[in-house]
């Protein structure tokens, strides 16, 4: 029975008795908002003006916030990605309402539409947070579409209301634009 003190060496040695110590500091600050219900959704991405160089165009991003969400949504981000070429948008031209592009209901009240240099991350933050169980259309203006065709990639985030939210991906809005003659 060598097997029992060869246990009791192992059990009774100082890293066994050792408290085990998981802690270790979080990737969020403590007090950071999550979506802690069903997450909300990009539904669709959509301008009615495709052509390549047509002014003022406007682009439509349709979000679901549902019901069972946990939390009211405080923003979104709206980043391009590499794209044949880079949009202009006329950022105080900036809307949101209930609704689809369709369907436009009552105006959301645009609190701040920013442009991180860097990223070129378009931030649409509202005035007051949009609640669970709402769909909504964020119309972001150009000063026109690109002149190169091709499809142009947007990737889209969503962040909570409160105080410093952590945000969810959402997916990909796509535009596709090209010459009409």
């Amino acid at each position: 029975m060598r097997l029992l003190p060869f246990l009791a060496t192992v059990c009774l040695s100082p890293l066994a008795l050792a408290p085990l110590s998981f802690a270790q500091n979080p990737p969020y600050p403590a007090n950071a908002t999550f979506f802690t219900g069903d997450p909300p959704s990009l539904v669709k991405a959509a301008t009615p003006d495709s052509a390549v160089d047509w002014p003022s165009s406007r682009y439509y991003f349709t979000f679901n916030l549902p019901t069972t969400s946990g939390e009211s949504l405080g923003k979104v981000t709206i980043t391009p990605q590499p794209n044949p070429q880079t949009i202009v948008f006329v950022l105080n031209k900036t809307e949101a309402f209930q609704g689809t592009e369709r369907q436009k209901g009552k105006k959301l009240t645009v609190k701040s539409t920013t442009l991180d240099p860097k990223s070129q991350a378009i931030t649409v933050t509202f005035a007051n947070p949009v609640p669970p169980g709402t769909t909504f259309t964020v119309v972001l203006e150009t000063v026109r579409n690109p002149s190169l065709e091709g499809s142009y990639l947007f990737t889209i985030q969503a962040f909570p209301s409160g105080t410093d939210p952590i945000g969810i991906d959402l997916g990909v809005g796509t535009f596709t634009f090209q010459r009409r003659f």
